[in-house]
């Protein structure tokens, strides 16, 4: 179903975001995943904040971060709409099978935003491999 982007080029940005996510594991220590054990549902509970993508990495002047974002930012567009759709389906808001309405999807957000919206993915590389296995492209 990939029809502009290689399984390669996926697999170099899945290892970038891969990279990328190492830094983050380095910089927060995990901060972001403690448990902390059942917790009452309040008005206002938290909500996901930069700790918890690789956006944290931008104000420690992590290169890892911007090196994902360039090579997705290099792209042209229709190849970014594929890679999106693709993380779409890795994480499961598309089924392979839905891979046109995905990519209609990637479609209709501006070109402007694929960049952050891809490389602020704490699990990228995840979604990634997981969309190329649904695609049975591995």
């Amino acid at each position: 179903m990939l029809t502009r982007l290689t399984v390669d080029q996926v697999r170099h940005i899945a290892d970038l975001a891969r990279r990328a996510a190492d830094a983050h594991t380095r910089l927060v220590g995990g901060r972001n995943r403690i448990d902390l054990g059942e917790q009452p549902q309040e008005r206002g509970s938290r909500n996901p904040s930069d700790i918890d993508t690789l956006n944290v990495l931008e104000d420690a002047g992590s290169p890892e971060i911007e090196t994902l974002k360039r090579a997705i930012g290099g792209l042209p567009e229709d190849m970014r709409h594929e890679l999106k759709a693709l993380m779409l389906v890795g994480r499961g808001d598309y089924a392979a099978a839905e891979w046109d309405a995905a990519m209609d999807y990637a479609g209709r957000t501006p070109a402007t935003a694929d960049v952050d919206f891809l490389a602020e993915r704490l699990t990228l590389s995840d979604y990634l491999n997981k969309g190329l296995y649904q695609l049975k492209c591995l």
